[in-house]
Order: structure tokens, then sequence, then C-alpha cells
């Protein structure tokens, strides 16, 4: 029986891939040695209740099911098929499985154009036509498969397909097949169970945004991990997560690659500081996407998310059985740079009657207080306004009905408080019955105190205030040798999109340089202007302070022969602008992403920039709101709010420029690549700002 399969969409045959009703293994082998004699026998042994239908070039018996020769030779039509022929031959794989009726195919073959080369290349090209012209959406190639353990559907060649992993509410999307064997385990451990899990391969067709935009709806998933090379699309990415934060799924993302990315112009301050991975945690960090480092915090972040916790707010309440546990604690979460605040005074009162000979901090030394107010002590730490987030520190005390009651009594808080995150380090593990009281109550049991600590601090985006972003490793990265507009031409751009700059003139002599001084006033200063001059300072091609028309006639001779020296074809005349007053600096610029377009970047300015790396980065278009939040994640904010006695700058006008570049990127997204204005000067409270220099880099 032969059908053709109509074109499939992409949730539609996701489903399918999840739920198929019947599976052909092409290219399947009786050896169980090979990867290709694998699937087969996961499908049976773990007992997949759909259709399995074997096909072998030399026919035969394969584990007591007759296999056919081709797939033409099936005789009924199969939902997905699992390709594991060379892959010269999976396009015409992939055809006769659409005149099967086959919603999609797995591809578990390499040789694809993850080899780098023209030939591979050409077969994935081949490969996703003929896909589109068989109706048949493709997963793959070079991938590892997919596991839905509620099928069960263990289709894939993993050793962790093999085994019966635990049902439970996170999914696992990974541009890497192997790491299923690393995450799931880990998560078992931890307490939770996985939903699904599907590996993208190189996404001839179907994508992790695919996938994720599915998994957004599925009723079985409550928390999607990734671990991601990138995204293609980075705007369908930002909506597919914005979907999930509608609906209260939790994404928990593992970025790889975090190299930069070279792709803006390397003249500009603010692209070198916005690299890949910058604008990645500046999106992660705007959407809600929950960022971790290693898969152990991955898996951790999905346990606690998947037993359905979240921080209430951004402060952590602590505890120890040992004295020296509590400072590391203290000292390792304020190295964090996460809020321990004193306990509120009720619980204070609450607990001192009871608390031995323990002082009633945070962190609390429940080990000095001894076993008799256990379960007290916990509860009143987990009602303390501070603990949005609890981390227990554990060592091993000298009774087994003390270690029996510091277990009981951590179950009994997180049924208490049964969305609140709770996590218990304990270096030595904790009896079997300890943990398996801690995880019934949906409490993990972590080794590692930095991992506690990094998923405490990576949980707090999903806080309702909005989380505090490191400056998100601020990497300089090369731009490609863009050219750049001059400063006379950047700022005529950038005038027009309502930046706001000195009067200044562009000077061919020194006679013009003189005249302009005199007009606008003394001081002045000399700046030199060319397509190849983008940073000035570093090549002496600025003079500030000018006071009068001798010390400028003298500048201006060294200043161009300096400037004629650094660029010599492109040298188009010295500035002459009026001294600004005093005031605190900044940069202010755009960076042009490739996957997520353009981002805003903000910090420290004039010559520091680079040197401070005091930056935040955000996906534009920003709002005031967004503006003021961006601000607020550098140090440079105390400045600017009046740092030791000195006058409160204008926050509000620094907000507004923020806001209309941001705008002004958005609108220029295809022909501009980096804006940068460095310094802006922001003036006390009511006198404004203005943008002293700027560099603009177009598209070419």
């Amino acid at each position: 029986m032969t059908t053709t399969s109509p074109s499939t969409s992409a949730r539609d045959a996701v489903h399918a891939l999840l739920n198929p009703r019947s599976v052909a293994l092409v290219g399947v082998s009786a050896d169980e040695s090979k990867f290709s004699g694998q699937p087969l026998r996961n499908l049976q042994e773990l007992g997949y209740p759909g259709g399995i239908f074997p096909v072998n070039r030399r026919g035969g018996e394969i584990r007591g099911v007759e296999s056919v020769t081709s797939v033409e030779e099936l005789s009924e039509p199969v939902d997905v098929g699992f390709i594991m022929v060379p892959a010269a031959d999976c396009a015409d794989a992939v055809t006769e499985l659409g005149r099967k009726g086959a919603r999609a195919a797995v591809v578990a073959v390499s040789g694809f154009a993850e080899m780098g080369t023209d030939e591979g290349r050409a077969l994935q090209d081949q490969l996703r036509a003929a896909g589109e012209a068989a109706g048949v959406r493709i997963l793959g190639p070079n991938c590892n498969g997919l596991y839905n353990t509620r099928g069960p559907v263990p289709l894939g060649y993993n050793k962790t397909h093999s085994q019966r992993l635990r049902e439970g509410n996170v999914a696992l999307v990974s541009h890497s097949g192997a790491m299923l064997g690393a995450f799931a385990p880990v998560l078992e451990g931890y307490g939770q169970g996985l939903s699904s899990f599907i590996s993208c391969g190189n996404e001839a067709d179907l994508t992790l945004v695919d996938f994720l935009d599915y998994l957004v709806d599925d009723q079985d998933t409550r928390v999607i991990t990734l671990i991601l090379d990138g995204v293609e699309d980075g705007p369908a990415f930002r909506r597919a997560a914005g979907q999930a934060r509608e609906r209260g799924k939790a994404i928990v993302a593992l970025k790889l690659g975090n190299s930069t990315s070279g792709t803006s112009a390397a003249q500009a301050h603010s692209s070198r500081l916005a690299g890949s991975r910058a604008a990645y945690e500046a999106v992660f960090a705007a959407d809600g996407v929950v960022s971790v480092p290693t898969v152990e915090t991955l898996a951790l972040a999905g346990a606690i998310l998947g037993a359905g916790r979240r921080p209430s707010n951004r402060s952590t309440v602590a505890a120890s059985t040992s004295g020296a546990g509590g400072v590391l604690l203290a000292d390792m979460l304020s190295e964090s740079g996460l809020a321990v605040p004193p306990l509120a005074a009720r619980t204070v009162k609450q607990m001192a009657d009871k608390a031995g000979f323990a002082q009633v901090l945070n962190p609390f030394d429940i080990g000095a207080a001894g076993p008799g107010a256990i379960g007290e002590h916990f509860v009143a730490l987990a009602s303390d306004p501070g603990a949005g987030t609890m981390l227990f520190f554990l060592t091993p005390t000298p009774t087994a009905a003390w270690r029996l009651a510091l277990a009981e009594g951590l179950a009994q808080i997180a049924r208490d408080f049964p969305t609140k995150p709770i996590i218990v380090v304990s270096p030595a593990m904790p009896e079997d019955v300890e943990v398996g009281i801690l995880q019934a109550a949906g409490v993990p049991v972590v080794t590692s105190m930095s991992d506690a600590i990094t998923v405490v601090k990576a949980l707090q985006v999903l806080a309702p205030a909005q989380a505090t972003q490191e400056d998100a490793d601020a990497e300089l990265a090369g731009h490609g040798g863009v050219a750049s507009l001059s400063e006379p031409e950047s700022k005529k751009i950038l005038a027009a999109a309502g930046v706001p700059f000195l009067e200044e003139a562009l000077a061919g002599d020194a006679d013009s340089a003189a005249e302009f001084a005199a007009k606008v006033g003394y001081p002045v200063v000399l700046k030199a202007a060319g397509e190849a001059i983008a940073h000035k300072s570093e090549n002496r091609l600025v003079v500030l302070n000018i006071p009068d028309e001798t010390a400028l006639r003298d500048e201006y001779a060294a200043l161009e022969s300096r400037a004629r020296a650094v660029d010599p074809e492109g040298y188009s005349g010295i500035l002459v602008a009026a001294f600004a007053a005093s005031g605190v600096d900044v940069v202010l610029g755009i960076s042009r992403d490739r996957d997520f377009g353009p981002m805003v970047v903000f910090g420290a300015g004039g010559v520091q920039a680079e040197l401070v790396r005091d930056v935040a980065v955000t996906p534009a278009p920003v709002d005031r709101e967004g503006a003021l939040a961006l601000i607020g994640r550098t140090k440079v904010d105390t400045l600017l709010r009046g740092y030791r006695g000195s006058a409160p700058a204008d926050l509000e006008a620094l907000a507004d420029l923020i806001v209309s570049l941001s705008a002004f990127a958005v609108g220029r997204a295809d022909d501009i690549v980096a804006v940068d204005l460095n310094p802006v000067r922001v003036f006390a409270l009511g006198d404004g700002v203005v943008a002293l220099d700027a560099l603009v880099v177009p598209a070419q």
C-alpha cells in the first residue's frame, strides 16, 4: 500500500516524532554491537507500544520481527522513519518514506554539513529538498534521536536509550545527542524525571526553536532545558520564550561556544563589549531564561523548577550544621553578589529562646543550636521575608536521630512552602534514607556548594524583581575590519535621531579653527577626523582644554601631523568644539548581534570603557523603565545617583537618550552594524546629557 504524505507543519511533525503510532527502522542491523542494531532492541525491551517495521536490504528476521528489503515493501503506512543508511542514501530513504505516509524522519547518521566539506553540504541540501518534496519533516541529520518517557519512545542508540528513564516534567532539547546520558541520571539524582528528549543535530529542517515552540504547549512539560550552540532565528526564539513565560513554564539554557562572534565592526567599543556571549546572556536576562554554565547546574535548576519552586525574591536565607560551613556559605554567597540579609526582628525573636548557644544570624548555625528545636528553627527561617531561596549546608551530625531530624525538618518545610526553592549541600552525601526523605519532598541534595550557589543566582532571573545581571563577561570581540564612518558623518546621522552634541566645526586649517574657537569661546577641544580614525585617545588625536589662540595654533599643527600619519588617505580635518562642563562619563552604544539583532550597551565611559568593563547589555528596543534598569545593572549607576556627597546626575535625560538610540537601532537594523557614543557626559540633575564623540559602523 502506497500513499503520498501531505505537507506537515512543524508542530504536527514534532508531535508525530514524540508520539509515533509506528516507526520504520531504515537500515537496521541484526548485529547489536553496531549502532544500527540498537534502536530495535531499545524499542522492544522498553515496551514501545506502536508498530515497528525493520528495513534491512538483506531482509530476514531480526529480533523476532520480519524485515523488508526496502521502504517500498512496507505493507502499511508509517508515522516516523528512523534512518541509519549512509548519508548518500538518506535523501532517497526520505522520498520513499513520504510515499508511505510518514510525517517525519530522524536522520541519525553523519556525513553532512558538519563535515565542513562541499560534498557534505550538498548532501544536506539534497536531504532538505527531498523532505520538502515528500512532505516529510526532518530531525537531524547527525543527531541521536529522541526519547519520550510516556510512550515510552526510546528512539535512538545512546546507552541511555536502552534504559527506562523516570517520567517527569523536565524536557531536554540539545544540539548534542550524547548529553542525554550526562543529563538524565543527574536529574533523577535530584529527584526529578524527564518528559522528553530531542537531539537537534544539524537542523537541516526542524530546529531547536520548533521543538521549544511545541514544548511550550506540551501538557507533560513544566520545564524546558536547552543545550544549545546557537539559534538560527533569534526573534522566533524570543517569541517562544515569551510564550513560555506567559504559560508559567521555565526555560533553562546551557549555552555552548561562548567565544566572541566577530560580526561587528572592530572600531566600536560597544560591539567589542557585547560579544556573542554577552548578547545571549542579555536576551536570557530580558526574556526570563535561566542561564547556567554546566550540565550539573542545568539538571539542578531543572529539578528545582520541575518541583514547582521559584524564588519569591532575590534574597537567600541559609543555615549550616557547622559554624565554618556557615562562614563558607556567607563568603561564597557574598562573592557571588547574592543578597544575604539579616533575619527579620520577628524571626530572631521567634528563634532566640530555643537557639541554644547559637547566634540568630543569617546564615544560621543550626548545628550549634542542637537537635531539640530543628523543625521550629526551619519553619522560622522559611517564614523570614528574606527567604526567597533557602540553602542548607549539612555535615554529618553525631547521631542518626539528629541526622534524621534534619532531613525530616527540611522535608516538612518543603511541604509547607511548596513553591520555595530549597537546596541542600552535603559534600559527604547523607544516608540513603535521608536522601530519600528529601527527594520525596522535592529537595535536591548536591555535593558542590559552587553548583548550588550558581543555581541560586541563576534562578533570580525568575524572581518578581528585576534580576541583577553581571556584565555578561563583557568580552572584547573583534569585528572583522568593517569600516566606520568619520566622526562628523556619524554625528550627522545620529543628531537626526535625537542624539545631543556640542556645537562644533570641521576646520581645514588653523585660521578657520581659530575663527570658530573665538565664536564659541575658550577653552576648546581639538579632535582629528578621518575615515580610519576611530579611537582617538590611543593615538593622541584629541587635545583638551586649549586656553587661547596661541595654544590652539601650536596644537593644531602637531595634531594634524599625527592624524595624517594615522590616516594619510582618509584624514578630513580637525574638529573644534567647546570644552564640555564636568559630569559623569558613560559609554552608550549599539551592537548588532548575528542571532538577536540590535543590542544596547551601557557602562562606564571615556578611556576606562574597556579597562573597567563595567557594562550591561540588553536587546533593543527598550522603554524608559528598561533604560533605567539597564543603568542600574552597572556600578556607574552609583556615581550617577550621587556618590559620597556628589550631586546626582541627570538620569532621566540619560534614559531618554537610551530610549531614542535603541529606537534608532531597531529602525536601522539592516544597515547599521554598530554605534558607539563614548563618552556621553551626563551633567547634573536637570542639565541634560551630551555625546562628546560618536562612531557609526554601517553594514557592508
